[in-house]
């Protein structure tokens, strides 16, 4: 399903109040389009903490590897089974920075404890502190390199790290030691997905389709990516699933692809009615709202879908938008830098990352950023105009008159250009009147 998002086209992205990262998702992200043409890099990227949440509604096997349960004493001491006890019971009730804090003093007592390093990342991850638990986990792998569970945690926060390569390297040695793997599949296919290995991504989906036809969470994401036939599994999934939320998002998608998009925020509000924590539904609302130019609505959904996942690139570049337009320029800044490190072809993130710079009165700082947006395309005449005033603050009126010569120029073929459209159409419509 492609949506051509002003100078994006949408994609699926998701996001969970859930444990581990890269989880199933229901993420509507965007890739770029024309006239950007960003890099493809990261296009149906799933939110990483989503996915365990997401995971959970996907398959009743969901929880054997994400949410480790309480560490065996084995030959621990009394003390050490004391600790482990205490960080399990602050794990299930969700206080994740506590919990952390007691593994870290079990660790002291037993330092190389694989099963207490691997409960260690997974609380690193439930605070979305992916690049800790990275290290913690390659701890283990060091000394085994196939311990259970512990390359799929990787692969998670990896991806939720946007690094796609080592996330599919580290879903696939744990296919290496479990094939069955199911959580480990899923997670490849997405990685791959993001990195624009789409055939590859569907290949392991339908894997999993083969041992598992009536699950509406696998069918719905097959149906993303099987674009060009995005309506025979919608069709299945409604079949499987009658007026669940699988149905109703996939309908809000379609509704806000055929740019429908009061019916499309209906059938999103509908799936949050049903379920609360559904993943991406924050995202795909402020999506919808941005487009809409609803902006008071659409920053709060993306701050929300930014809660679930403060990497989603095109959450972070939707909301750096609002933010500029509201001339809040610094808080804007770390949203769009974020975004062009996702999408380095995102144009319209350094025309807007430009006028931050410039607003904030950082003028070199907003030299080299418009300058980069004309590298990308040397017609875009606002950031020539842009230009024009900068050099002007700069004390370049050389420059500045020359690039004010460039935007006029531009301006002034633009409106040529409409004005030849459309006499086109007024004589495609006149000689249509005679012929009737």
């Amino acid at each position: 399903m492609k949506r051509i998002l002003l100078l994006v086209n949408s994609r699926w992205l998701s996001s969970v109040d859930c444990p581990t990262k890269g989880a199933p998702h229901t993420y509507a992200l965007a890739s770029p389009a024309e006239p950007t043409q960003t890099s493809g890099r990261g296009r149906g990227r799933v939110a990483a903490s989503v996915v365990f949440g997401f995971f959970t509604l996907f398959s009743t096997c969901a929880v054997t590897v994400l949410t480790p349960g309480p560490i065996c004493a084995q030959t621990t001491s009394p003390s050490l089974g004391g600790l482990l006890s205490q960080a399990d019971r602050l794990q299930r009730s969700k206080d994740y920075a506590g919990a952390e804090k007691v593994y870290r003093q079990a660790l002291i007592a037993s330092p190389e404890n694989p099963d207490i390093l691997k409960a260690l990342g997974v609380v690193c991850q439930k605070q979305l502190k992916y690049a800790e638990s990275i290290e913690v986990f390659q701890e283990i792998l060091e000394r085994a390199p196939h311990y259970p569970g512990v390359n799929l945690l990787l692969g998670i926060s990896y991806y939720s790290e946007n690094e796609f390569d080592k996330a599919v390297d580290a879903e696939k040695q744990e296919l290496v030691g479990d094939p069955t793997n199911r959580q480990a599949r899923y997670y490849l296919a997405l990685a791959l997905n993001a990195l624009d290995r789409r055939a590859e991504a569907i290949e392991q989906l339908e894997r999993l389709r083969a041992d598992h036809p009536q699950d509406p969470a696998l069918l719905y994401q097959l149906a993303l990516y099987y674009k060009s036939a995005a309506k025979q599994m919608g069709q299945q999934l409604a079949r499987v699933s009658p007026d669940s939320v699988w149905t109703h998002a996939l309908q809000g998608e379609i509704l806000a692809d055929a740019q429908r998009h009061q019916e499309a925020i209906l059938e999103f509000k509908e799936v949050l009615r049903k379920n609360p924590d559904f993943p991406g539904m924050h995202f795909a609302l402020g999506q919808v709202y941005w487009l809409e130019k609803d902006y008071e609505d659409a920053q709060r959904e993306l701050q929300a879908a930014l809660v679930e996942d403060p990497q989603q690139p095109l959450a972070n570049y939707y909301l750096g938008d609002i933010l500029t337009s509201r001339k809040e320029f610094q808080e804007a800044v770390p949203h769009l830098r974020l975004a062009i490190s996702v999408y380095p072809g995102l144009t319209q993130a350094y025309f807007l990352l430009g006028k931050c710079y410039a607003g904030a009165g950082n003028l070199q700082g907003a030299l080299e950023t418009f300058k980069k947006a004309l590298e990308q395309d040397p017609n875009y005449k606002e950031v020539h105009y842009q230009l024009s005033e900068l050099y002007a603050r700069l004390g370049d009126k050389d420059s500045s008159q020359a690039e004010l010569r460039i935007f006029q120029k531009l301006t002034k073929e633009g409106q040529e250009m409409d004005k030849a459209l459309l006499q086109e159409n007024s004589q495609k419509q006149s000689e249509a009147a005679v012929q009737k």
